[in-house]
């Protein structure tokens, strides 16, 4: 009896986290939307793109929390996708691949390769199951 009353607990616990956080992230993105039009207005594309995928990956945030909160679970596949999406913003918006570190580069590569792995392999047994 305790056992679930604390399961209720922390499930009820976990979900207002989730919902703060959730206002956080819709803050953060009106955040992001006014530098990515401010940077688009002085002209500054690199600006502009590296606030644009910072505006995709936290709408990415926003969609898993508000499946979690929906359904209490959300896919592995989502979780890589947005794993894929911060590397590749990473990746574009360094401005001087010459300043860095070649095991950060070797680092970046080795984390595409298994996100890359999971993602194909995640979609592999998805497709197995439909079958």
């Amino acid at each position: 009896m305790m056992k679930e009353s604390m399961s209720k607990f922390m499930d009820a616990t976990f979900d207002y986290v989730s919902w703060l956080l959730v206002i956080v992230v819709l803050g953060l993105i009106v955040v992001a939307l006014y530098k990515t039009f401010y940077s688009l207005i002085s002209l500054n594309l690199e600006g502009t793109l590296e606030e644009f995928l910072f505006v995709l990956i936290l709408l990415e945030i926003y969609e898993l929390l508000s499946l979690y909160l929906r359904h209490h679970h959300v896919s592995m596949r989502r979780v890589v996708e947005l794993g894929i999406l911060a590397i590749v913003r990473k990746l574009m918006v360094v401005k001087d691949y010459d300043s860095l570190n070649p095991l950060t580069l070797i680092g970046l590569a080795l984390v595409i390769f298994a996100l890359g792995w999971i993602y194909v392999n995640l979609n592999l047994k998805e497709g197995n199951q439909q079958e």
